[in-house]
């Protein structure tokens, strides 16, 4: 009786085993031996620059001359390429001569929308 229940168990784990190894297989498309699973990255928001866009160096460098700031006395903190209201801007944060500057530049025609020194 005892060795019918160990058989009996035994097969059972057996199967279990068999099936999970199966759904490891299919999730990962694929066969369990001799082929590798390819991971592809994918980032959740993809916001491009177009054509009639300023680029982030453009926005950075508005942003310098309207603080009066040299590039090598400033320590950027952000550079951030967003959509505010259907509008495409640029938020920079950047530290230089022991204050904080914060600025969001129109990212379609390079105008100043907000500035803060702090």
């Amino acid at each position: 009786m005892i060795n019918r229940i160990i058989k009996k168990e035994s097969f059972n784990y057996t199967i279990t085993l068999v099936i999970f190894l199966l759904s490891i297989s299919f999730l990962t498309k694929g066969s369990i031996i001799g082929q590798r699973n390819k991971m592809e990255l994918v980032p959740k928001i993809n916001i491009k620059t177009s054509d009639t866009q300023i680029t982030p160096n453009k926005a950075k460098e508005i942003a310098l001359a309207h603080a009066g700031v040299a590039e090598v006395a400033a320590n950027f903190k952000k550079i951030k390429l967003d959509n505010k209201n259907g509008k495409s801007i640029y938020e920079i944060e950047f530290i230089a001569n022991k204050s904080r500057y914060e600025f969001i530049v129109d990212a379609k025609n390079g105008s100043i929308i907000k500035f803060e020194k702090r």
